[in-house]
């Protein structure tokens, strides 16, 4: 059965897709691209053999890359082509949304009102304007929910449909390895679907259910290449840190994108679920409370919204790497449901008005039981109003820009002095680098081509690479620093303690959205050491777990704490932190500084090698307590303590004391 459409609902169905398309390609080259796009821009340029081969060792598989690279050998490889299909396939999303309602609900305004949320939703337009896979994913999702729907309502098996069915089906996991959660869901709705249909022939349902299994058997055949790819990657992916998933963030992250997108701030975002909530409340009971129809588009949107959401989420419990974009392919349902729940909800409301006599073979002949008109009626508008605002945030709110690279590539460029090199930390942001600055002489730290956590950077493996870069043949004596991730690879800060010991830092820095700058004069490759620089050794056991094995003042005044993991015991691996206080060679007291863990925030002692030495770099500024640090004689205390334990009881040395108090420190400022 289907819906009798109005004369005007193709021409508005096409406005707002237009809508779609035009929020979609506004400003599409304003922002720069980040890393992922960068990716994206370097791997579709690349020919179809080393395509396949980089993808089969990153997390996404190829088919998207291809589709970039057909398009971009015909459009060129700006920022604005790399980002078109993104844009197409958004506003492809609203005509398939609107079909896929249409056919849901037989509700012609619903349909319209699909389209139209899915052409304004933030979460949809941002990744709209971004050169990934999310908006084909989601365009491909859509597709194939509807070809499965179809497929239902069939009398009998359509093989067109089925034929396309397993095309749109293979093209999704080709395009993303979490399609296969979606296509989970969808077909676990179809084959309760076909067993609650009663009135139908069982050797009816019998076939479609074997024809599913079938194509179910086919999308596997086809994806069989790739199978190799994905375990091996299972295997070898070390682009997260290892830990545990806090389920409830992980839920409302996923709460937030799937309402107020990615650019509206987290508090708000947070007040704002109350009304989202409310909103969903009220299309689940209009539904609950309809026809079968209702209950049936809740049994589709449902499953299609949960499965894939909680089976993301459970794969994080094992590996915890998760974003909410991960299950963007189930947004789709929400809008679905938002869509059919409120427009019958108003429809009900405009028959008791009108005094028309529902149809009971549709949503809008559902008791609704709401005492109040008005909700039902404003539901919509504060939709979009809420999206209004998330979009807005993400067209003009720096807030949510994107990190600066072509901004900061401008900027180096004309400043970048002939006896100078760009170092960049991390070493894996390349593509997105030579995207902008290929003709700038970089040295990658690390050399890495996809993230590795565990490739952390220390001053044995970035001393050869430095001293090669400034040999004195090479004539360089300066570089640019560019840190990106460097929390990652160089959480202890050695890149520029290296830089500062082999030169001074100029002074000329700048901050960009995501990025920062730093530039380092006087550089001479002998300088650059390959082991920790101990300039005082001390050997200060902390509760026969680490020890502090010395100290040294860099000579812009930063102090530098040299420790060692003693204890290799993983079962109960303390959070380390230490307590630092600083005075002057008197006594007088200079500074008490905040409770931090021994070296870098995301480099905690859980992560330490046994027998590695690791630093701490504390600014000079932060331990003098001074914006202008003053050369003279200091002193200093330090303390350790589990920052898991709530009474920060100090651990005691070998010698029974629970601090550290070092002679007098000569700090010079050069």
């Amino acid at each position: 059965m289907t819906a009798t459409l109005h004369p005007g609902y193709r021409l508005r169905l096409l406005a707002i897709c237009l809508l779609a398309f035009g929020l979609a390609t506004f400003r599409l080259d304003f922002q720069s691209l980040w890393y992922d796009e960068g990716v994206t821009a370097t791997v579709a340029q690349q020919g179809i053999v080393e395509l396949t081969r980089w993808t089969a060792s990153d997390i996404q598989p190829p088919l998207y890359y291809y589709g970039v690279s057909a398009w971009g050998h015909l459009a060129g490889w700006s920022e604005w082509a790399l980002r078109f299909p993104s844009a197409w396939f958004a506003a492809l999303t609203a005509a398939l949304l609107a079909a896929l309602t249409l056919r849901l609900s037989r509700l012609p305004r619903a349909a319209l009102l699909a389209a139209l949320l899915a052409a304004l939703h933030p979460l949809l337009v941002y990744y709209a304007q971004e050169a990934r896979m999310y908006a084909q994913l989601t365009a491909l999702g859509i597709l194939a929910a509807y070809l499965l729907l179809r497929l239902a309502d069939a009398p009998a098996p359509a093989w067109r449909d089925w034929v396309l069915f397993v095309a749109v089906a293979t093209a999704a996991v080709y395009t993303h390895y979490f399609a296969v959660f979606l296509l989970v869901g969808l077909a676990g709705a179809f084959v309760t679907d076909l067993l609650l249909q009663v009135e139908k022939p069982r050797a009816q349902v019998r076939r479609k259910l074997w024809t599913l299994v079938g194509a179910g058997v086919l999308v596997l055949l086809l994806y069989t290449p790739w199978l190799g790819a994905i375990f091996s990657q299972l295997r070898s992916d070390r682009s997260y840190w290892e830990g545990a998933l806090k389920l409830h963030e992980a839920a409302a992250d996923v709460a937030i994108a799937f309402t107020s997108g990615e650019t509206v701030f987290e508090r708000v975002a947070l007040w704002l679920l109350f009304g989202y909530a409310a909103v969903t409340l009220l299309a689940v009971m209009q539904l609950w409370r309809a026809s079968r129809n209702g209950r049936r588009l809740l049994l589709y949107a449902g499953s299609w919204l949960a499965t894939p959401i909680l089976a993301v989420l459970l794969l994080a419990l094992a590996i915890p790497k998760f974003n909410a974009r991960y299950v963007m392919e189930a947004l789709p349902a929400l809008l679905v449901i938002w869509a059919a729940g409120l427009e019958g909800a108003t429809r009900r409301q405009r028959g008791k008005e009108t005094g028309e006599s529902p149809s009971p073979s549709t949503l809008h002949g559902a008791q609704l039981g709401l005492q109040s008109s008005w909700l039902a009626r404003i539901a919509p508008l504060l939709l979009l109003l809420g999206f209004f605002y998330g979009v807005a945030g993400w067209f003009f709110h720096p807030a949510f820009a994107k990190d600066q690279w072509r901004q900061l590539a401008e900027f180096l460029r004309p400043r970048l002095a002939e006896d100078e090199i760009v170092v960049l930390v991390s070493g894996h942001a390349w593509p997105v680098w030579a995207y902008y600055a290929a003709d700038l002489p970089t040295l990658r730290l690390p050399e890495l081509e996809i993230l590795d956590v565990d490739a952390v950077l220390d001053f044995a493996t970035t001393a050869p690479a430095l001293q090669q870069a400034f040999a004195e043949e090479t004539g360089r004596r300066g570089a640019w620093l560019v840190n990106w991730q460097d929390e990652v690879v160089d959480p202890n800060g050695i890149v520029p303690i290296q830089l500062e010991l082999s030169g001074r830092e100029k002074g000329q820095h700048a901050q960009f959205t995501g990025l920062t700058l730093r530039r380092f004069t006087g550089l001479r490759p002998y300088r650059f050491v390959a082991a920790p620089p101990i300039d005082v050794p001390t050997n200060i056991i902390f509760g026969d777990q680490v020890a502090l094995r010395g100290y040294k003042v860099v000579n812009n005044g930063d102090l530098l704490l040299f420790w060692e993991r003693l204890a290799d015991d993983k079962a109960a691996t303390p959070d380390l932190h230490v307590g630092l206080q600083s005075f002057t060679a008197e006594g007088a007291p200079l500074a008490t500084l905040p409770g931090r863990r021994l070296a870098g925030y995301t480099y905690p002692f859980a992560r330490w090698r046994l027998g590695e030495i690791v630093t701490a770099h504390i600014r000079a500024s932060d331990w003098l307590n001074t914006a202008e640090p003053q050369p003279g004689r200091y002193r200093f205390r330090v303390s350790v303590y589990d920052g898991n334990d709530p009474t920060a009881k100090p651990w005691p040395t070998a010698t029974g004391e629970t601090q550290f108090d070092s002679g007098p420190v000569e700090v010079t400022i050069d």
